[in-house]
């Protein structure tokens, strides 16, 4: 199923929620609980149907702000694989080490073993970390529409049953699309350049317990955790009011 075939489905299920809205609106029973819904799914259904036909438009402002913006997905990909490479020749570097010294009679007590193994357990994480978020990366790089898509579906649903599951989509999807690519100019704007901490020698332990893991820790853990975080956050905040907090529409519309 591509996209067009969801805003297609997307643009039935406005038009389900509409004439549901206008037959409540029509049905001869008093009964509050059932008719407040008419207005609400009236108004919901021109709402969705708007989303629907400003689908290529939000695109086209995302492309546009994101060239304001100075985003380049190549860079940031590159960026993010040198990074991986990196915590690879740290991580092949300090096996070695660990490997040759174990490999001798007695190399188990070496008071360096347990540091290097402690470093070995650290560095696969930065892997994981960092592959976890190529993974995320490519994901909204390459379904930025779809997942667009799939948040208007949901809020075109009738009775708002996935209207603020819908919203996030929405609010993910074009947050992480333009944020995602500023995480280095982020990094670089607090002095924090991880691909410029290497071990370029296996007896240089001390650069690395006190220069290469200290770095990682801070450009791959704490400061992508906060930026992450302000974008969740500034997607969270889209979310809603695209699809209306406490399941309300974002501008107050009488209908008479």
């Amino acid at each position: 199923m591509n996209v067009f075939e969801i805003l297609a489905i997307s643009q039935d299920l406005a038009g389900l929620t509409y004439f549901l809205g206008t037959l409540l609106m029509a049905v001869p029973i008093p009964v509050y609980g059932v008719k407040k819904w008419g207005p609400r799914l009236v108004i919901d259904g021109i709402y969705s149907s708007i989303l629907v036909n400003l689908y290529e438009t939000l695109i086209a402002i995302l492309a546009q702000l994101g060239g304001y913006l100075g985003i380049n997905w190549s860079y940031y990909m590159n960026w993010l694989y040198q990074l991986l490479t990196g915590e690879l020749q740290v991580y092949t570097l300090i096996r070695t080490l660990y490997t040759t010294i174990t490999s001798f009679p007695y190399g188990g007590i070496n008071p360096i073993v347990g540091p290097l193994s402690l470093f070995l357990s650290m560095i696969s994480g930065f892997m994981s970390i960092t592959g976890t978020l190529i993974v995320i990366s490519q994901l909204v790089y390459n379904y930025v529409g779809l997942i667009l898509a799939l948040g208007i579906l949901l809020i075109s649903i009738p009775f708002r049953v996935g209207r603020s599951i819908g919203g996030s989509f929405i609010g993910f999807s074009i947050v992480f699309y333009i944020g995602l690519p500023l995480l280095p100019s982020f990094l670089s704007a607090f002095n924090v350049n991880v691909l410029q901490n290497t071990v370029n020698s296996a007896d240089n332990l001390t650069i690395l317990a006190t220069q290469v893991i200290p770095a990682y820790i801070e450009g791959t853990i704490l400061m992508p955790l906060v930026y992450i975080g302000i974008l969740a956050s500034l997607s969270i905040g889209i979310g809603s009011v695209i699809s209306g907090s406490y399941s309300r529409l974002p501008i107050p519309i009488d209908f008479l």
